[in-house]
């Protein structure tokens, strides 16, 4: 009988330990969800809609060369959005993207990479072109409330490691972000006395050593030894022989997610959450693989430039893996109780369309056409995004500063620039379809403008698209032969058949509506157009109702 008292006393003690630890554990949580979420965003460039190989992202056409298991991994985790837009290029992306404005808008101005002036001998007419373009910004405004200064309102540490486009290089001004760490890709340095020029590898500078002329990361920038290819690479030890890499020069894709890792194992314990935005410069050209990662793929008989551009996809989805590591694991020492995964919103998206080809899609980086624009984009957020959902709500660059001010309760219409106006913006805020709250954005239009040239790949025009019903239509139009084309993209993503040129009543109804919306933008937002050349007199907006002629 005393025994089987102090089995019960044991039990009831027992069972008060696990209450008493359940109660524990739930008031840890709430006070971890109290906490603002750390944001990480990396952000790829010149990744294409086809180029990694899970199908979530691009209606099942994911690659089958190219291998990203950790990117695979990541869009079962959270959702993925196939219908994800860009601008057609580097810079315009990345400004339409930090100040939250389309290029027409008062803080951005960014419209190409360069210039609008970049027609060449490929061009049609060249050098006779028709249209003077508009002269554009390089940089967005500083006087802007930007993507870093509204989450900087609640109390954000932000930081950018990496390609600095659509804002200065090397990154100086009041841009909002507490470590501005960018790094060009292009690295030169004298070497023997003489000038030497590197992509993406570090050289050995007789004045510096080992350099990628970075303050930031030349930490990182020794050679691959053993220490490094046996604790950093472990993870990665069965994809290729990294043996190879012993003594070789570190590719910086390696030394901007070391960087992330190390910035993110100092900021995990915080009181204040961080933004860590992390535009790699893989896979842009030209186009450097990691010595081990091109070696497998040339053992499989890809010709060289597949073969490194496929070793350069991997190395960034290793480099993925390690960032995401790091949030599970921020001190290192294998125990996970230091997991800041569920208080983390993990962003991968991609600047552009492809540099090769994007097949179902038309056309690559530079064109207005879907393989320009379309890219990879995933969110995952624990426990608020559900995983490995899939939507095809069009998103834009301009839409995740809302974005982000909808997910960490940052009233917009509170701020005021440091004249007093207040800010505008042109995006919409797409939480509550991360959230599950809501299917669709009530905003059914998106712009994209383009006063002047760049090579073949585009001349003056102006892109509508729109959403009727479930349906995406595109509707472009041209300046230098006043001619317009529309696209039903959800029944012809290949951009195949001109709607116009034998529409139904349906779709001329559609298309008076675009050409309605199209002009309401231009003439909102005084859209610039250049010049004739033949004249000097400002190149006019459409005409009203102009897609009546191919009735």
């Amino acid at each position: 009988m005393l025994n089987l008292n102090k089995i019960k006393v044991c039990v009831l003690l027992l069972i008060f330990s696990l209450a008493v630890s359940c109660s524990s554990n739930k008031t840890k949580k709430v006070e971890i969800k109290k906490k603002k979420p750390n944001i990480v965003f990396i952000f790829a460039d010149d990744l294409g809609w086809t180029d990694i190989s899970t199908g979530n992202t691009n209606g099942n056409n994911g690659s089958k060369i190219y291998e990203t298991p950790v990117i695979d991994k990541l869009a079962s985790q959270g959702m993925s959005f196939t219908n994800a837009y860009t601008n057609q290029n580097c810079a315009p992306s990345r400004a339409a993207l930090i100040s939250g404005q389309y290029a027409t808008g008062v803080d951005n101005q960014v419209y190409n990479v360069g210039s609008l002036k970049r027609q060449d001998k490929r061009t049609k007419g060249f050098p006779n072109v028709l249209i003077e373009p508009f002269k554009q910004k390089k940089v967005i405004a500083e006087d802007g409330i930007n993507m870093f200064d509204v989450l900087k309102t609640k109390g954000y540490q932000t930081a950018l490691v990496g390609k600095s486009h659509g804002t200065p290089h090397p990154l100086k001004g009041d841009y909002g972000i507490d470590l501005p760490a960018d790094i060009h890709h292009i690295i030169a340095a004298p070497i023997k006395g003489k000038r030497t020029k590197s992509f993406y590898l570090a050289l050995n500078s007789d004045k510096k050593g080992w350099t990628f002329n970075s303050e930031f990361v030349d930490k990182y920038a020794k050679p691959y030894d053993n220490e490094y290819l046996n604790t950093i690479l472990k993870p990665y030890k069965s994809r290729a022989d990294v043996s190879l890499l012993k003594g070789t020069p570190k590719h910086l894709t390696d030394a901007i997610g070391d960087f992330s890792v190390d910035y993110i194992k100092e900021k995990a314990n915080d009181e204040n959450p961080f933004f860590l935005y992390i535009p790699f410069h893989a896979v842009h050209s030209d186009v450097t693989g990691r010595k081990d990662l091109t070696e497998k793929y040339l053992n499989r008989g890809l010709k060289p430039r597949i073969a490194e551009y496929a070793s350069m996809i991997e190395l960034l989805d290793q480099n993925v893996g390690k960032i995401n590591n790091a949030l599970k694991d921020p001190n290192g020492d294998g125990n996970y109780e230091d997991n800041i995964t569920e208080n983390t919103i993990f962003i991968f998206y991609s600047d552009n369309g492809g540099l090769f080809k994007n097949r179902p899609l038309k056309g690559k980086k530079g064109n207005l056409t879907e393989g320009g624009l379309r890219v990879p984009l995933i969110f995952r957020y624990p426990n608020v995004i559900q995983e490995n959902s899939i939507t095809n709500q069009a998103v834009h660059c301009i839409d995740f500063l809302p974005t982000f001010a909808e997910l960490v309760g940052v009233d917009l219409a509170t701020l005021k620039k440091k004249d007093g106006s207040k800010p505008k913006y042109d995006g919409a805020s797409f939480a509550k379809v991360l959230t599950g709250e809501a299917k669709r954005i009530s905003r059914e239009n998106l712009f994209w403008h383009l006063p002047g040239y760049m090579d073949e790949r585009f001349s003056p025009s102006t892109l509508i698209q729109t959403r009727v019903g479930e349906e995406y239509f595109k509707l472009f139009y041209f300046y230098e032969t006043d001619v317009f084309e529309m696209y039903n993209i959800t029944k012809d993503i290949s951009e195949k058949r001109n709607i116009l040129n034998n529409p139904t009543s349906k779709e001329m109804e559609i298309a008076l509506q675009m050409n309605a919306d199209m002009l309401t933008y231009l003439k909102t937002n005084d859209a610039p157009t250049g010049t004739w050349v033949k004249n000097g007199k400002k190149v006019p907006y459409p005409k009203v109702e102009g897609v009546t002629k191919y009735q």
